[in-house]
């Protein structure tokens, strides 16, 4: 079954373009039995969840509504897959809270019943998803189904990963963020593991400037923490923090 699946890859593996790309993968998705496919990728880090590289067979409507309600910030599967590698099956439980549940619904109106939710954590820092979404009931049947599809959608997620580079690459051309000089040794402090009160010391200002200065950080590099920023910026060699 996985060689048969292996070989049906073919077309995969040498596409031409990105829509060869794109049209192999969704017919190899509907195969296993999917009608809807997502691939969202950011190729690097300190790249908006905005700027990810989407492709989808989705509804145009249903991005509309996703977009303009902003279910981003509500969506269980981005957060799910921005700190796990395991499966996640597309199915009403996940969505938990009552801003969730409506998604859900409005979701459905659009085909999107159930299906699974791949993370993608690429070897070159690349994460994201891959979302396979049927409009078949959640039965227990349909559950049977995913189970048994896993393995090659697996598989699939990873000739994908391996054979996403070169299509991946206008979004991995994103500029970095521009860092003044005074943001970048505050942030190279910090990431030595040093406080504010110990940065304002060595830098020889006040903890309000240095605050000032790594809020300034923290939006330029779409994150919520310091240490988040630190980590971003010592992998893309903005900072040497030895």
């Amino acid at each position: 079954m996985a060689q048969h699946f292996i070989e049906q890859m073919a077309p995969l593996l040498d596409a031409a373009d990105e829509k060869a790309w794109f049209g192999a993968m969704a017919g190899l998705a509907e195969t296993c039995g999917f009608r809807n496919i997502l691939l969202a990728v950011l190729p690097r880090p300190a790249l908006r969840q905005e700027d990810a590289y989407l492709r989808s067979t989705y509804a145009p409507a249903w991005h509309r509504a996703y977009n303009e309600q902003g279910m981003i910030q509500i969506d269980p599967t981005v957060s799910h897959c921005a700190t796990r590698s395991a499966p996640l099956v597309w199915a009403p439980e996940i969505f938990s809270t009552e801003p969730q549940k409506s998604m859900y619904e409005i979701a459905c109106t659009h085909g999107l019943r159930t299906g699974v939710i791949l993370p993608i954590h690429g070897p070159n820092q690349q994460a994201g998803m891959m979302c396979f979404i049927d409009d078949s009931e959640p039965t227990d049947e349909f559950r049977r189904h995913i189970r048994s599809a896993l393995p090659n959608l697996t598989l699939l997620r990873d000739h994908v990963v391996d054979t996403s580079a070169r299509h991946l690459i206008c979004q991995a051309d994103t500029p970095l963020p521009k860092l003044t000089p005074r943001e970048r040794e505050c942030l190279k402090w910090t990431a030595r593991g040093k406080s504010t009160w110990e940065t304002s010391q060595i830098l020889n200002c006040s903890e309000a400037v240095v605050n000032f200065h790594m809020k300034n950080i923290r939006t330029k590099f779409g994150v919520n923490s310091r240490r988040a920023a630190a980590v971003i910026a010592t992998q893309l060699g903005l900072i040497d923090p030895d």
